[in-house]
């Protein structure tokens, strides 16, 4: 069992900014000192029953998930299954589009997170048998678990859209930033986009008109929330430098009636937007078909569908969850989260099967779905996982909380934490101030710190 020193995010993120400013010697330092408050550690005391434990999934949530359930359970015979050699940065495909960060930066070797005495079978998830406690593989067949954690994720449905597929991404003035193969370890879309981004800064010089881009958000629960509106501030702003206002004309659509699902984030992204003649958003539309042929957009609101002619559009791809969750047992049957896996959003426990935890992409929740958000969850995980194990009540719940760093300009942040009641700033400043400082920790700390301490379950 790892016996690296333990820190929460927050704490992470106080040590780093602590003193004349964030320095990763600073966190160095500080992992040295004998004891930290804050989470990371076990606040159920450790269970040592013997006990198969099997993990679905390899990313994130499934990563943080195998090292926090060797902590939880130091006796207890861990399983991860996951086909993937390379390991994924995905926050990283939002630079990586704007030319800010290169694909070296967003992968590492996928072996290198795993805990001592996990045990990795590298190969695919096939099948749930939950009411005979059995998940089926590719090539190990049929195996049993006392306790089974999914951390599957979720699936892009870009053939959702009428005329639209994956393919297309790259061609016709059509950006996916989202668009990625987490077996392979690959950002495809974001490359793809940063291709387009040069063609564009182009275009901007040389166009007889002003250019019109759409960035498109979905109706469905999505990861990574604020990314295309990110994209598009961080776009814009490189953009004018090239040509000014004049030369470009951004609409930002979305389903819903917010920017940001937390009202007063919203209202201060509100007044960022606005401050830019050059944006338009609609709200209440999404995007139902594309014609690439003729570079236009419908976009339905109601009843109601409208054309859009452009030059660029960046998609948002409609998510659910992972195919097998959706098709089995485990998913919720109806209702707005139908399809994704049906935990309790507090305790994580699967409803009907109480052997069964969920974290990550892949649940079912009304709030954001983030990295932060999977971090949070793995602490909880890690309690109730220590908890179940010792027959006792699930006394830990995860508070909903999430976060959606979003770009309003090259260099600035506006670093937006909450959770299902409240704004849950890390610091004491102004949350709703875009801010250097987030630009530097989103950009150079977090992918650090996401390899070096999220993965190893130590924030």
């Amino acid at each position: 069992m790892r016996k690296d020193r333990k820190i929460d995010r927050r704490e992470a993120l106080k040590l780093m900014a602590a003193g004349s400013g964030l320095a990763a010697s600073s966190l160095h330092a500080a992992t040295n000192k004998s004891e930290l408050k804050g989470g990371a550690h076990l606040s159920h005391p450790a269970s040592h029953k013997y006990a198969r434990i099997v993990i679905a999934g390899g990313g994130t949530a499934g990563i943080i998930a195998a090292a926090r359930t060797r902590r939880a359970a130091p006796n207890a015979e861990i399983t991860l299954i996951s086909p993937n050699t390379t390991h994924l940065y995905q926050p990283g495909a939002l630079f990586r589009a704007a030319g800010l960060m290169s694909q070296s930066e967003m992968v590492r070797e996928t072996a290198s997170f795993f805990p001592d005495n996990v045990t990795w079978l590298q190969e695919k998830v096939t099948g749930f048998d939950p009411e005979h406690n059995r998940i089926e593989t590719e090539k190990s067949g049929k195996l049993p678990y006392d306790v089974l954690i999914v951390a599957l994720g979720c699936a892009y449905d870009y053939g959702a859209i009428e005329g639209m597929d994956s393919s297309m991404i790259g061609k016709e003035g059509i950006l996916s930033i989202y668009l990625n193969d987490t077996v392979k370890g690959t950002a495809e879309g974001a490359e793809l986009s940063g291709a387009l981004f040069e063609k564009m800064k182009a275009d901007v010089v040389t166009a007889s008109k002003p250019l019109e881009i759409l960035f498109c958000e979905p109706d469905t629960p999505v990861k990574g929330k604020g990314s295309g509106l990110s994209l598009m501030l961080l776009y814009l702003d490189m953009l004018q430098k090239k040509g000014g206002d004049k030369k470009v004309r951004f609409t930002y659509v979305t389903p819903d009636e917010v920017l940001l699902d937390e009202k007063m984030f919203n209202h201060a992204l509100g007044k960022i937007v606005k401050k830019y003649p050059s944006v338009e958003v609609l709200y209440r539309h999404r995007l139902t078909k594309v014609d690439a042929a003729a570079k236009k957009a419908t976009l339905t609101s109601g009843d109601q569908t409208i054309e859009k002619a452009y030059d660029y559009i960046h998609i948002t791809p409609p998510m659910q969850a992972h195919r097998l969750v959706r098709e089995s047992a485990l998913a919720v049957g109806d209702g707005p989260q139908k399809g994704w896996m049906d935990v309790d959003p507090k305790t994580l426990r699967h409803r009907s099967y109480e052997n069964i935890f969920g974290l990550g992409d892949v649940i079912a929740l009304d709030y954001a779905k983030s990295g932060g958000a999977a971090q949070h969850q793995g602490i909880i995980l890690q309690d109730n996982i220590a908890a179940a194990l010792e027959g006792d009540r699930l006394r830990y719940t995860y508070d909903g909380y999430t976060v959606a760093p979003v770009v309003t300009a090259y260099g600035k942040v506006m670093l937006a934490e909450y959770n299902r009641e409240k704004v849950q700033p890390t610091f004491f400043l102004d949350p709703y101030t875009p801010r250097k400082l987030w630009w530097w920790l989103q950009r150079y700390f977090m992918p650090w710190a996401y390899f070096n301490l999220l993965m190893r379950g130590m924030m």
